[in-house]
């Protein structure tokens, strides 16, 4: 029996690092809407709003940094 390690990508010999989650971005164009959701301990609440097409790289560049300040005072 043999055993292999994980491999991140492009990267020989490593094994790939864990990453933990701390938000979700979804944004739905065809019904005009986005929604963050944050997934820090004791996050009041996720954020969901009403957008354009046109609005939609602004608001993704944005939102994270926005909800943080907003939120948990970053």
């Amino acid at each position: 029996m043999t055993a292999t390690t994980a491999r991140a990508r492009g990267a020989p010999g490593r094994a790939a690092s864990s990453q933990r989650i701390t938000g979700l971005l979804a944004i739905d164009a065809d019904k005009g809407r986005a929604h963050y959701e944050c997934y820090r301990p004791g996050c009041p609440k996720p954020r969901e709003e009403p957008i354009r097409p046109s609005a939609i790289a602004p608001f993704i560049s944005g939102i994270k940094a926005r909800h943080l300040a907003q939120y948990h005072g970053e």
